[in-house]
């Protein structure tokens, strides 16, 4: 549906709705968005085109949620959402009609090793490696990429909405479930614990790992890209800035960072916006909705729209009419972490120490990524990436003693490293109490749970965010849902 379509299927006047009697000191609305980033503030352009009154709030003293970009001596770094692809509809609508460019993303990573046992690996000779006690065809897997590899051999789904049919109602296990299914040997599960994607191989559904792979797929095939992605290190995609598609590449960025979106959209939305409001309190009837906010402000509504993740959502105290599926949605659903620290490498030292640039390790910082800089001299740009139960263990410290044993880390396993890495900006998305997580992610079991059914208003209060996604996943996931509310509150005025 466009937005032409949205606004003739919406009401005919802008006339505040009728709202029953509530808190005389509340201020009224139609609708009160909780949460400013591009989920809530595209339902709240989507709502006032329609006539309404909608109020947005933010605990944060910024719009954007987990778009972020820090500025740094090198420039801007995007430390949250920041790659757009071919398929992103909504997300490159929104970046034409506020006047914002867009540039192929260069982020090409060098030559990738292992770090595994305190032992160097070189992933070309693995399969003859006497580290190597995986068995068969197991053998010729890399290492740190058995996760990714296995969990895509297995991928039954065919189209974006799979994930949630219940033909695949079997397949909502653990990884270690799916390999012990099909006759895995130990040693190659416990290497995949090293790499499954999600949170870990014992806390992911496989149902919500192969729904991330099957729409990134999506993006691949538009303008002729194979559907599978042959990785050649964890999480390295290979972005080709070569075959522009409508001055598209297949990964691209804002220039100026990814934050210029959110910013734009607020601009336009103005005063709607209301920030440093968190939300302590929604409480709601059949018809109406009174959400009070920490600092004793408080808005009535026809309805509430809720963006928060639900692991800061849980922290809320919700009073209705019992709803089983979404309290257990909201209070059970568990949230991956990224932490990543970004670095300046004055000069590259694997040159001195002969090693791969970029490597990943079994130890506490799971990935370094030196990024090409295309001429093989000079600075170059890195990255410390954790993710899953690393990233877990990472975010127990506070940001001082995360960058002090990050780097001293990367120093132990690279001594030639010494003195050439200058400290950027560093993130963990665990560690952000507004966040609380860098992505939803949902747990074996809670596909049948409750995944199909969280989505339903409860009462007058709609979900929208990232982790309501059907069909797509990142930011554009976050578009889709806000708009899906909007037609949603559509249809009820």
């Amino acid at each position: 549906m466009n937005r032409r379509d949205l606004i003739a299927a919406g009401v005919a006047s802008a006339a505040t709705l009728a709202l029953p009697r509530m808190t005389l000191a509340a201020e009224r609305a139609d609708v009160v968005i909780v949460g400013a980033g591009l989920s809530g503030m595209h339902a709240a352009q989507l709502l006032i085109d329609l006539g309404l009154k909608v109020i947005v709030l933010d605990a944060n003293a910024r719009v954007g949620g987990r778009v972020q970009t820090v500025q740094t001596m090198d420039g801007p770094i995007d430390v949250g959402a920041s790659q757009i692809g071919r398929g992103y509809a909504r997300v490159l609508d929104a970046v034409q009609r506020y006047g914002l460019k867009l540039i192929p993303e260069d982020r090409d990573l060098l030559a990738f090793g292992g770090h595994f046992k305190d032992t160097w690996i070189d992933p070309k000779t693995w399969e003859s490696n006497p580290l190597n006690q995986t068995v068969g065809d197991e053998r010729k897997i890399s290492p740190f990429l058995m996760g990714q590899v296995v969990a895509a051999r297995f991928n039954p789904l065919k189209e974006v909405d799979d994930w949630l049919d219940p033909r695949f109602a079997d397949l909502d296990i653990s990884l270690r479930q799916l390999m012990q299914r099909n006759g895995y040997s130990a040693a190659a599960i416990e290497l995949a614990s090293h790499s499954a994607p999600g949170i870990g191989i014992d806390e992911t559904s496989m149902l919500r790992m192969w729904q991330e792979e099957t729409r990134g797929a999506v993006d691949r095939k538009i303008g002729g890209a194979p559907t599978r992605h042959d990785r050649q290190q964890p999480f390295g995609e290979v972005n080709d800035r070569a075959n522009l598609l409508g001055g598209l590449a297949t990964i691209n960025n804002i220039v100026g960072g990814t934050s210029q979106l959110p910013l734009a959209m607020a601009a336009k939305l103005g005063d709607v916006i209301r920030l440093n409001r968190k939300v302590g309190r929604i409480e709601m009837t059949d018809s109406a909705a009174t959400v009070t906010c920490t600092d004793g402000t408080a808005y009535a509504a026809r309805f509430v729209i809720s963006t928060l993740p639900f692991s800061v959502l849980r922290e809320v105290e919700i009073v209705a009419a019992p709803n089983p599926v979404a309290r257990q949605a909201i209070t059970t659903m568990p949230y991956a972490n990224t932490a990543r620290m970004y670095l300046t490498v004055d000069r590259p030292f694997w040159q001195d120490d002969g090693l791969p640039a970029s490597f990943s390790t079994d130890g506490p910082i799971g990935m370094f990524w030196a990024i090409d800089n295309h001429t093989g001299q000079g600075r170059h740009r890195a990255m410390v990436v954790m993710v899953g139960k690393v990233a877990q263990a990472i975010a127990r410290l506070d940001h001082e003693e995360a960058e002090a044993f990050v780097l001293s880390e990367l120093v132990r396993l690279r001594p030639a490293a010494k003195g050439l890495l200058r400290y950027q900006t560093y993130k963990d998305w665990l560690r952000d109490p507004l966040q609380r997580g860098c992505g939803f992610s949902l747990a074996p079991g809670q596909v049948n749970g409750f995944a199909r059914d969280m989505l339903k208003p409860w009462q007058v209060l709609h979900f929208a965010g990232e982790h309501t996604r059907r069909l797509d996943y990142g930011m554009e996931a976050a578009m889709e849902s806000g708009e899906r509310v909007a037609i949603e509150i559509a249809g009820r005025v």
